[in-house]
């Protein structure tokens, strides 16, 4: 592995269909719900006051449920698209929300997994995983000038195959990615070994190239989620080949701390705060944060009984939770103790949230991407119909 000298245009190469099969952005597992395993330290060393709610605030009990009064309609005043916010269409190209057009020419997201792509945190630098003919590289450009490419890393020859990238959340110039050596086992087929997984940063203005950990011999893999170099923190998953998610770990100054799951089987997505701090995962019957480096303090928003809770991301800028509600297609705003309110009806789908927080983006149907009024819950469809969100951007 080595770092890279400035590269003005992307490679091509077919060799890339057997990396995109690799990543997702949303893991989709056979899921557990987080809980200290009994080796783990319940004090695990604490986070920074500013990385969790006040200390005044408590738990929302189980039987919380969402304010009808909170409930907008679509005739209230709308969030418009604009050319400040834009989109990263999977398998596709970047645009901006008022206008399909793609800037990227030739496009790198034609064939990136979502999960190969890394967003600033202010949405204006972009990282992507791309596999060219002599292998992968890690390339980084601007929303500003997305042809102006720079090659920052080059794994070609190391044998390890890189699924994810992540910005720091601190506003660090820096990079995290994980990489997994895979070996063919007895029988060969697809009965792929994990040999080894490790986490990578890469300082972005020295081309520095460190490795912050590794783990081998247990068949498992690191899946990047948050990375504050200032404190040497990293937030990740430990998974199977084709899952369960087996731990949670914290990476702190290079020692690695699992704290187990539990196995409950369904369907789940992990998310990181854009600023690194928190950690979120839904599954259909309730919700878990916690602080990056604080696991053993997670607390469980419940949902109603009869409801399905859908996609939740931290919204930014506030100690608030976009959560996407099956029943009803409903998006909610949850507080950080589970105070809950109904924002849109009939907007299934929840996506993300602008990178500023004014506005969430849902999917309502294959045939529209709704802008959602965080405020009066108008939604408005942009322009070039349905089409997969991958990430959101700002120019």
């Amino acid at each position: 592995m080595r770092s890279a000298a400035p590269d003005r245009g992307p490679p091509g190469g077919a060799a890339w269909l057997v990396a995109a099969a690799i990543g997702i952005v949303v893991i989709v597992v056979a899921v557990n719900a987080l809980r200290p395993s009994s080796e783990q330290p319940a004090n695990i060393a604490s986070a920074s006051p500013s990385a969790t709610s006040s200390p005044t605030q408590q738990p929302a009990p189980a039987s919380a449920s969402p304010s009808p009064a909170a409930t907008a309609t679509a005739s209230g005043s709308a969030v418009k698209p604009d050319s400040q916010h834009g989109l990263i269409v999977a398998t596709g190209n970047m645009r901006t929300e008022d206008d399909p057009r793609g800037l990227q020419q030739p496009s790198l997201f034609m064939l990136a997994p979502t999960s190969s792509i890394g967003v600033s945190p202010d949405g204006k630098r972009i990282a992507l995983i791309r596999t060219s003919q002599t292998g992968q590289q890690i390339v980084t450009f601007t929303t500003a000038r997305p042809n102006d490419v720079t090659t920052v890393v080059d794994l070609s020859g190391s044998g390890e195959l890189a699924n994810r990238v992540v910005w720091a959340g601190d506003g660090s110039d820096s990079l995290l990615f994980d990489v997994v050596k895979e070996t063919r086992g007895p029988g060969g087929g697809d009965n792929l070994i994990q040999e080894y997984s490790a986490l990578w940063s890469v300082d972005l203005a020295t081309r520095d190239v460190r490795q912050i950990v590794r783990i081998e011999g247990q068949n498992t893999k690191l899946w990047a989620l948050a990375w504050l170099p200032a404190r040497q923190v990293v937030g990740a998953l430990e998974m199977r080949q084709l899952g369960p998610v087996t731990n949670y770990v914290v990476v702190r100054s290079g020692a690695i701390e699992r704290t187990a799951m539990s196995p409950i089987m369904g369907v789940a997505s992990f998310s990181a705060s854009r600023d690194g701090l928190r950690i979120v995962v839904s599954i259909e019957t309730s919700l878990r944060w916690w602080p990056v480096d604080q696991p053993s303090a997670a607390k469980e928003l419940m949902a109603q009984p009869g409801e399905t809770l859908g996609h939740a991301e931290f919204r930014p800028g506030a100690d608030e939770l976009g959560v996407g509600v099956a029943e009803g297609g409903r998006f909610e705003i949850w507080t950080l103790t589970g105070a809950r309110r109904v924002v849109a009806s009939r907007a299934a789908g929840f996506l993300r949230w602008r990178v500023d927080g004014s506005a969430a983006i849902a999917a309502s149907d294959p045939f529209a991407v709704l802008l959602i009024d965080p405020v009066t819950g108008a939604t408005t469809p942009l322009p070039g119909g349905g089409f997969p969100v991958a990430e959101v951007v700002m120019f």
